[in-house]
């Protein structure tokens, strides 16, 4: 068959043009079932770089969402703990008011009461989350309170405390550096400690003035753990907001990369329904040409 210099290079351009057409459908059939623009990084041109950007910043921002998530659940323990140390202070105060009532405060068993509150505070001190004691400051891998017997009657925590005294910081966000923590040395701990030890040697000694002192002593301890505990809320109030901001980082980023990496469907469809068209026009030319005659060039 005799073919014309001319025909070949149109039939060459057609080929060409019917191959470009085909690699388009199909990658817009791919991006319709993915949900994505391509699924080749060569293809995403002057984008690439951009969502490699996005995507770091997203991990890196859900990476600090997570940790102050973490480190929330357990200051809420800490609160917790808190509350529980400052309901115990509470009932040794109604314990040695009552004590301290001339007509029947000799009747109450205040030793009794008293070692099991120092009991009670004790596992309190040792709580631990995840292995790690909460009260220890960095030392956390051993419980930080081992109450003496007798109790001290003094507010030193040499005698009980077996942490160190290392204060805590923790990383909310990039440059951001939030000391937290509470260490079972701290005063009001102490000041408890003193006061049950006050507490039971002078009800057992009936020692009036002793049971004053060991009153004045647990009213300053509840004062302390009070303080204790709106620090605990003010770390928790601050790493919400890190937490919040960093929760409406994560919409936009995501967003970002969406616009990025996502199909547009209406108009990826759009253009799927227009170069399948044309590539069914394309076969029905090329399907009329090769059915063309030398006797059809000649009309």
């Amino acid at each position: 068959m005799i073919e014309r210099i001319g025909d070949l290079a149109q039939n060459d351009r057609l080929g060409a043009l019917l191959r470009r057409t085909q690699m388009r459908v199909r990658e817009a059939q791919v991006a319709v079932a993915s949900g994505h623009r391509t699924e080749r990084w060569d293809r995403l041109g002057d984008r690439a770089g951009m969502l490699v950007a996005l995507r770091e910043q997203r991990g890196l921002t859900a990476g600090f969402l997570a940790e102050n998530d973490e480190l929330r659940a357990r200051l809420g323990v800490v609160e917790a703990t808190l509350g529980s140390i400052g309901e115990i202070a509470e009932r040794l105060r109604t314990l040695l008011v009552a004590r301290l009532n001339d007509a029947s405060g000799a009747s109450i068993p205040l030793d009794a009461e008293v070692a099991a509150m120092a009991a009670e505070l004790e596992s309190l001190l040792n709580r631990q989350v995840d292995g790690a004691y909460l009260f220890a400051g960095s030392r956390s891998d051993r419980p930080p309170v081992e109450l003496p017997e007798p109790l001290p009657v003094v507010a030193d925590p040499a005698l009980y405390y077996r942490g160190d005294e290392v204060a805590l910081a923790f990383q909310a966000d990039v440059g951001v550096e939030i000391a937290y923590g509470v260490r079972a040395s701290a005063a009001p701990f102490a000041e408890l400690v003193a006061a049950l030890g006050q507490a039971r040697a002078a009800h057992v000694a009936h020692d009036r003035a002793g049971l004053e002192a060991a009153l004045s002593r647990v009213s300053g301890a509840i004062a302390g753990i009070a303080g204790l505990r709106a620090g605990v809320g003010a770390v928790d109030a601050r790493l919400e907001a890190f937490a919040e901001t960093q929760r409406g980082t994560l919409v936009q980023l995501d967003a970002l990369i969406g616009e990025t990496v996502d199909t547009d469907l209406a108009e990826t469809m759009s253009r799927l329904a227009r170069d399948q068209a044309a590539l069914e026009a394309s076969y029905l030319v090329i399907a009329r040409l090769n059915q063309l005659n030398l006797a059809d060039y000649l009309r």
